[in-house]
């Protein structure tokens, strides 16, 4: 049985992070709806019942999605008045038959307030809303969008809350499994039934890891990749064998930590050395190549971020504008 009154490691009890959702402000920043017409649209045509608390209406994602669907719709020249009258399936019906776009960035002051339910679940060991809530944020930006204005601020505060300690390994684990079931669903979303381009991604042996190449990996697959996610920790060997084996056009190794990899120069070299020739190396995180001039990292790419990772996606695939 759960103790909600147990206190946090936020200084507030489990039971005062049940009533978690998006603020009214956040909502009309995901859903592109003024807050004017939201709460017309709650008032006149019951769009959406939002829980009301102290802190005003929370939304919860379901009804953030069903706002997005509506506006989509009235913005397609459909009367709110008809649409919300309709479910979410028969909306999207709609939508599909007239080809609406769907996406909509999301504003950066808004940022860190979406993320508010993602981190109450993270905190209650809640994976399933976690999920969820990833999973309409997801569905709502563009993955370039949902890596910059989610998914970095969501690993930053986790890296921070790590470091001071108010989060526990475990927690660490969850987020790396959500982030793990992300990179599923986008591949399932976007894989191209006939790939021109296949990237390894992968970590090092002793590199534990792997936000990075889970955000490159993402990344890769929206553009039309076929990414192949190795995961982290994986033996230079086993690397090797497997690049060899696909023969992909390039392989994607992250180093987040390169102090505590042992041998690591070493490694990426023989990497280097034994893979394709016609794959290429990309070298992602904050591994510094070493002075002086060695031949075996002339065939290497040094990716800083992951915005210089996509001049070599479109390069690959052939759409460099």
């Amino acid at each position: 049985m759960i103790d909600t009154d147990r206190k946090s490691a936020y200084g507030r009890s489990v039971s005062d992070t049940v009533a978690v959702g998006y603020p009214i402000r956040a909502v009309s920043k995901l859903t592109g709806i003024s807050i004017d017409a939201l709460r017309a649209w709650e008032r006149r045509y019951k769009a959406v019942v939002p829980n009301r608390t102290a802190r005003g209406r929370l939304y919860d994602a379901a009804q953030v999605r069903r706002l997005t669907l509506l506006h989509q719709a009235t913005h397609a020249g459909h009367s709110i008045g008809q649409v919300s009258k309709l479910s979410d399936l028969q909306i999207e019906t709609l939508l599909a038959a007239q080809a609406v776009p769907t996406e909509r960035p999301m504003d950066a002051e808004s940022d860190q307030t979406v993320l508010r339910p993602v981190l109450a679940a993270i905190e209650n060991y809640d994976y399933a809303n976690a999920n969820t809530e990833l999973g309409v944020l997801a569905s709502l930006l563009p993955v370039p969008e949902l890596i910059n204005r989610v998914v970095h601020p969501l690993l930053d505060l986790i890296g921070k809350r790590w470091y001071s300690g108010s989060l526990t390994v475990a927690q660490e684990h969850m987020v790396s499994a959500l982030l793990r079931n992300l990179l599923g669903g986008l591949v399932r979303l976007y894989h191209p039934r006939d790939p021109k381009v296949r990237i390894i991604f992968a970590t090092p042996a002793s590199e534990l890891h792997e936000f990075g190449i889970l955000c490159g990996a993402m990344l890769a697959v929206s553009a039309g990749v076929d990414a192949v996610y190795l995961g982290p920790n994986l033996p230079t060997p086993e690397i090797v064998a497997i690049t060899n084996r696909i023969k992909p056009q390039a392989l994607v190794l992250g180093v987040v930590a390169p102090g505590y990899v042992p041998d690591l120069d070493a490694a990426i070299q023989f990497i280097g050395g034994q893979i394709p020739a016609a794959t290429e190396l990309w070298i992602g995180g904050r591994y510094v190549r070493p002075e002086g001039h060695n031949p075996a990292y002339d065939r290497m790419t040094f990716l800083e971020d992951f915005a210089s990772m996509e001049p070599h996606l479109q390069r690959l695939l052939g759409t460099e504008r």
